[in-house]
């Protein structure tokens, strides 16, 4: 169902409002609960466990988007120090999104990278061959709402739409939307260029779309 971009709108401004009065306290907790939910899934999830399954064919590395958080989101941080810190046993390249001009690419994003600030005061890692989203693996990206069927509302800027606006169900790069679980809705209001997720963590739960 699609609904009126002034329904996303509204509702985007209220949950931005909401997951930005939680505290600093409150989202230091959240993040440590983020890492444990998504230890406890990548155990069962079968797509992540492929991906960093040892037998994977042709497989010489696993790249992994994630974020700065900014505006209140939960942030990946911890997530990112647990790749880093199995980097041994799988290799592993972490990447953050650059913005140029209208279009998102990804920077390597490594513990002595230098930083940039974009026109949006996000902090960006300085890369000068930056990647495309298509190419990387998985994907954690940034929601300011969802619901139980997968429908994410993003910022509003279509950046991520823009980057994956090829992907398709099953395929990769696989995508997990990331949230505080106050941004759960009954229902989003969809578009029909959305891009489609495969699962969404939260703090508390681990949400399996396709």
């Amino acid at each position: 169902m699609t609904h009126s971009f002034s329904d996303r709108t509204t509702l985007r401004k209220k949950l931005r409002l909401q997951r930005q009065s939680l505290t600093s306290q409150a989202q230091d907790a959240a993040a440590e609960a983020l890492l444990n939910t998504f230890l406890q899934s990548s155990n069962t999830y079968q797509p992540i466990k492929d991906l960093f399954s040892q037998s994977t064919p042709n497989k010489n590395t696993v790249s992994i988007g994630l974020y700065v958080a900014n505006d209140g989101e939960i942030s990946p941080s911890l997530l990112c120090e647990h790749f880093w810190s199995c980097n041994h046993n799988t290799p592993i390249r972490t990447y953050l999104p650059v913005v140029q001009g209208d279009t998102m690419m990804f920077a390597h994003y490594h513990p002595h990278v230098s930083w940039q600030e974009n026109r949006f005061g996000i902090q960006e890692p300085i890369d000068d061959k930056p990647v495309v989203g298509m190419t990387l693996d998985i994907v954690f990206l940034p929601l300011v709402g969802f619901d139980k069927t997968g429908a994410r509302l993003g910022m509003g800027g279509g950046f991520y739409d823009k980057a994956f606006a090829n992907k398709h169900t099953g395929k990769r790069p696989l995508m997990i939307g990331l949230a505080h679980d106050c941004q759960q809705v009954e229902q989003i209001p969809t578009a029909n260029w959305d891009v489609p997720l495969n699962a969404i963590l939260t703090d508390t739960q681990f949400l399996p779309i396709n």
